[in-house]
């Protein structure tokens, strides 16, 4: 990439650094000589160049390291830049966005739209229209008789109305809602509703039944201009876990975004939230028995312990969780039906916590490991004492703060040469019949795992955790399938609960399509509405492994978010497709038109909301 700096002050620049972020590692070309880099963070000094007089120009160009960074969109170019002068003093610089071709852009065919035979996502299972209409303009007059769940589940449903800034929900003048418990009992999630043009009867067993039969019924209030077609609908969904995962380590996110994602998750009937808190460039969960975490690695920035990567720029940014705002989360989400599961990133992906705990590391290693981001030196070493000193105290905690249990162990991307020269770890694999770097690995998650379930949790992991000689980390650990359905299906068949979540489908941080205006990546390809949707996580021939394809998740990592609605249009309207495919079962899961003609309608609740929903589907 040719760039160009202009001197566009009053005084000559001498001895000067300047420094951005790109969202991959990068390297310098020409016209400069890369100073420090840590992950994107690039430090250039001019090559030739002594001084840039008032007006005059540097010119230089750099480029991503790796074949398949290149940029395709904006997000790619430099972002927070500044420069260090001679005394250390800081200068803020203004960066312009990079310019593509005309050539680059795209045009996109919108898909056919077909009218849904029911404007509601996702499609419930069984619906039977009578031909009548409804009159719920005015909103529902309901009772619920002496159940007090019930009520509670409505009041939440209400609430939720309220945020969003739908119309009100409960009114006297409404519609009569009955709400009552069948004689027959229904599973927690299943709800039924009969509607006639004076009544509507919602039959559920508890509390999530409840809420998602008053979702239902908002949202088709709203789809239908307030006169909702009649019938009988009857719903519960194909898959137990419904998750959308979020990266709060590259960006943090304010507690406030947070509960916006839930809300948004809650109307689409999604169930379980994957809060990624730690990463390389941060330790965002605040621990009572290892404060100083957050205290050196929440802030990055020049001067910090992490520069300012992923555009954070010259000032101290970024932020940590405390309890009170894990309370928050935790129980706003509960309200809508929606569990948390944390992520602890281990053994990779921990230069945060390794630069306040170096001692997790054998200090005669000698791997020198790079991890694909750009970070040396980031994985804790399983021999070490301080590892297991560390886990031993930080895992019991992370459970206690989450009702779910399930805790995430992380496990991914593992930097290739990592322990290949460290004496601590060659003496673990001798005592412990250790033969590959998988196996220490295995050993290492396997142990993990023992302390989450000895506190009373579930562990979980990436795909990655299933290698070793002895099958992987068991623990009856939940594993999730990110780089594609294979790894995944590979699991479920050798006995493992599995949660499907592969990048080429549901990875919400991939760019819908080659158009420089997007935003996002493509290293797993482009993901379309199309690509969100048209896909199915058990195979046909193997319908069996249902029974441990336990559902699927969205996930949206944040290397290219700058600010916390950024994401909103990277989510929206893709997430309404994971939606569909984890709620609706494989009859009744709409072919890409209907669905499309759905997500018109969806789109008047979102921009009534004021959701930053993207255009292009």
């Amino acid at each position: 990439m040719a760039a160009q700096l202009v001197n566009g002050g009053e005084a000559t620049l001498k001895d000067f650094r300047l420094c951005f972020s790109l969202v991959a590692p990068g390297t310098a070309v020409s016209g400069c000589r890369m100073v420090q880099q840590v992950g994107g963070y690039m430090e250039l000094s001019p090559e030739l160049l002594a001084s840039l007089v008032p007006g005059g120009c540097w010119d230089f160009a750099f480029a991503y390291d790796l074949e398949r960074h290149h940029p395709i969109n904006g997000t790619w170019g430099p972002t927070g830049a500044y420069l260090i002068l001679e005394n250390e003093e800081l200068l803020e610089v203004q960066t312009e966005p990079m310019a593509f071709p005309e050539s680059a852009r795209v045009t996109v065919l919108p898909p056919e739209v077909q009218e849904p035979e029911l404007r509601l996502i996702p499609h419930p299972a069984v619906w039977q229209a009578s031909g009548e209409v409804c009159d719920a303009s005015s909103g529902f007059a309901w009772n619920t008789g002496a159940a007090d769940e019930l009520a509670t589940a409505l009041d939440s449903a209400e609430k939720l109305a309220a945020r969003c800034g739908f119309p009100e929900f409960s009114k006297e003048a409404g519609v009569s809602l009955v709400v009552q418990i069948p004689e027959e009992p229904l599973v927690s999630e299943e709800y039924a509703l009969t509607l006639t043009p004076s009544q509507i009867t919602l039959s559920a067993s508890g509390y999530s039944g409840v809420f998602y039969a008053a979702v239902t019924l908002q949202q088709l209030r709203l789809s239908y201009d307030g006169f909702i077609p009649c019938g009988t609908l009857r719903d519960r969904p194909r898959f137990q876990w419904r998750g959308q995962h979020l990266d709060c380590a590259r960006h943090f996110y304010r507690v406030e975004s947070l509960l916006r994602l839930l809300d948004l998750m809650a109307l689409l009937k999604l169930n379980r939230f994957h809060w990624h808190l730690i990463d390389d460039e941060a330790f965002r969960l605040e621990l009572d028995s290892f404060p100083e975490l957050t205290e050196r690695t929440a802030q990055r920035g020049h001067g910090c312990l992490t520069p300012g990567v992923f555009g954070s720029g010259k000032e101290p940014s970024g932020g940590t969780y405390s309890k009170a705002d894990v309370a928050q989360v935790v129980g706003h989400a509960a309200k809508l039906g929606i569990e948390v599961m944390p992520e602890i990133e281990i053994p990779a992906h921990a230069r945060a916590l390794l630069q306040v705990f170096p001692e997790m590391r054998d200090p005669a290693d000698e791997s020198r490991e790079v991890s694909v981001q750009g970070y040396c030196e980031n994985t804790l070493n399983p021999a070490m004492p301080q590892t297991w000193a560390f886990l031993e105290k930080a895992l019991p905690e992370v459970h206690s703060r989450f009702p779910l249990g399930v805790v995430h162990l992380g496990c991914d991307e593992f930097p290739p040469g990592t322990w290949a020269k460290s004496p601590a770890v060659e003496r673990l694999k001798a005592e412990h019949g250790l033969h590959s770097t998988d196996d220490v690995q295995e050993w290492m998650m396997s142990r993990a795992a023992s302390i989450v379930a000895e506190s009373g949790g579930r562990p979980a992991a990436w795909e990655e955790a299933i290698r070793g000689q002895h099958d992987g980390i068991g623990h009856d650990a939940l594993l999730f399938s990110w780089t594609g359905s294979g790894p995944g299906l590979e699991a479920a068949r050798a006995g493992y609960d599995v949660v499907m979540c592969p990048a080429n489908h549901i990875y919400f941080d991939m760019a819908p399509n080659s158009d420089p205006s997007q935003r996002g990546f493509n290293w797993a390809g482009f993901v379309s509405m199309k690509d969100a949707l048209c896909w199915d996580p058990v195979p046909e021939d193997e319908p069996e492994l249902e029974t441990r394809i336990l559902g699927i998740q969205g996930q949206l990592w944040s290397e290219t978010v700058l600010e916390d609605r950024d994401c909103e249009a990277m989510l929206a309207p893709r997430i309404l497709a994971l939606s569909e495919g984890a709620w609706s079962s494989v009859g009744r899961k709409r072919e890409l038109p209907e669905f499309v003609g759905a997500t018109t309608h969806f789109r008047k609740l979102l921009e009534r909301w004021g959701w930053n929903c993207h255009e292009l589907i």
